[in-house]
């Protein structure tokens, strides 16, 4: 019987087709009721998701926080910042210095005192050799041989030593000239000085048979260290950076001038804590409230309304000191500048208010996400029991229904052949009352 197919009516004498479908509606109703379950345990797992998601991001603000760490940032700021600009790591001492910013670090940039008139002609050169003096040591950098553009020569120089050195054109108004700039002024601590420069060549090419060298006593930019002073005090440097210079504390320096560096307490990361701690806590209090709500899925329940009550009882100390302020919704805003007064009155208050919430709230929200997950665990077992009574049940009502047009099948062939009899007999009967004269 299984994988047959029967057409209903199809002597068109019984119309079962309706009769199956109504049976089989009747006998569906076990699984609409269970499909209403399974959706309704559904939406209870969704929603709670979303609030274990909230309460999990509230969790996270506490678990890996370190309330000392909170408080040993350090802040470093420059009076005036055209001149330079200044950071401090949290082992920098509170101190304030007067900086003058005497020189800027700069690149040597020079070019040959020969040249060609055409951009396109043909040259040769001959293999040379590049220097480059780091100012501890000299590196030296070999260019073959070669023909072609002036262009060609500048990729020979630039494959060879454009780790330090990089070549370019440079016009004149009248010649093409090959120019070689330093790549980054802090691979050079040596400067430029009358006569010597930090790039040269060690061995000159020859290109087109005339020799080509380095104009050093014109350089178009000088080979320079940035210099600052400190009292009496002068430091250099081969870039625009300072680091360290003051254990702790780096500049850059952006101009020549004087600016005074100021170093402080940096407490940013207290009020980012407090910042995220009050979004995550918003959160999960919008949460509770959108699914205990009137009509939502969890009205009115008390475990999860719980939640909420346990969690405003943590914000005693908090409200005692000013840090936050409760807004109509149950919600909480931060109260920078009561962060900033306990702030000015020490540190170890505010530390304090701080433990203690991530004692309290911290293990509290880690402890109900416990239980919560183990809830949307039950909801996930009870919808996989349901899920496989509806399929069992499915599997059921297909072989019912197979069942049911194939009896019903029969009744309509039995019906078609009863009534085939019949009309076979009352033309028998016709044609026996013709014969015995019943129509004349």
């Amino acid at each position: 019987m299984a994988g047959e197919i029967y057409f209903n009516n199809l002597t068109g004498k019984f119309d079962w087709g309706s009769i199956v479908d109504q049976i089989l509606k009747i006998k569906a109703t076990p699984i609409q009721r269970l499909s209403q379950e399974a959706n309704q345990v559904q939406s209870k797992q969704n929603a709670l998701q979303s609030l274990i998601d909230a309460l999990g991001n509230l969790s996270k603000t506490f678990e890996n926080l370190s309330v000392n760490d909170l408080f040993k940032g350090k802040r470093a700021t420059s009076s005036d910042s055209s001149v330079l600009n200044a950071k401090a790591t949290e082992d920098a001492p509170n101190v304030m210095l007067n900086l003058s910013v005497n020189q800027l670090a700069q690149r040597e940039v020079l070019v040959t005192t020969e040249g060609i008139s055409d951009i396109n002609q043909n040259i040769s050169w001959s293999a040379f050799q590049i220097a480059y003096n780091t100012g501890g040591s000299t590196l030296y950098f070999d260019v073959p041989s070669g023909a072609g553009k002036l262009s060609d020569l500048i990729n020979a120089i630039n494959s060879s030593a454009g780790s330090k050195v990089v070549a370019n054109i440079f016009y004149d108004g009248s010649f093409y000239k090959l120019m070689l700039s330093e790549k980054d002024e802090g691979s050079s601590t040596a400067e430029t000085t009358q006569g010597s420069t930090v790039m040269y060549f060690s061995t000159s090419p020859t290109v087109n048979g005339s020799t080509w060298s380095l104009d050093a006593s014109n350089p178009l930019q000088e080979a320079k260290n940035a210099r600052i002073s400190i009292g009496s005090s002068n430091l250099t440097s081969p870039t625009n950076k300072f680091e360290n210079f003051v254990s702790g504390i780096s500049v850059e320096v952006k101009s020549t001038g004087n600016a005074t560096i100021t170093v402080s307490e940096d407490y940013s990361r207290v009020n980012g804590f407090f910042s995220d701690f009050v979004n995550a806590y918003n959160k999960v209090i919008a949460q509770i409230g959108k699914i205990t709500a009137k009509d939502a899925i969890f009205q009115g329940d008390y475990s999860i309304n719980g939640i909420k009550t346990e969690l405003s009882g943590m914000l005693d100390k908090l409200f005692a000191n000013d840090l936050v302020n409760l807004k109509e919704d149950g919600t909480l805003e931060v109260n920078s500048s009561g962060i900033d007064s306990l702030l000015r009155a020490g540190q170890e208050k505010l530390r304090e208010v701080i433990s203690d919430l991530k004692e309290g709230m911290g293990v509290y929200s880690s402890r109900v996400l416990t239980t919560l997950q183990s809830f949307t665990n039950d909801y996930q077992s009870r919808l996989d029991q349901i899920n496989q009574r509806i399929e069992s049940l499915g599997k059921q009502l297909i072989k019912e229904e197979e069942r049911l047009r194939f009896e019903y099948a029969k009744v309509e062939t039995f019906i078609n052949r009863a009534q085939e009899i019949m009309a076979r007999m009352q033309a028998f009967i016709v044609s026996l009352s013709e014969m015995q004269g019943g129509k004349r």
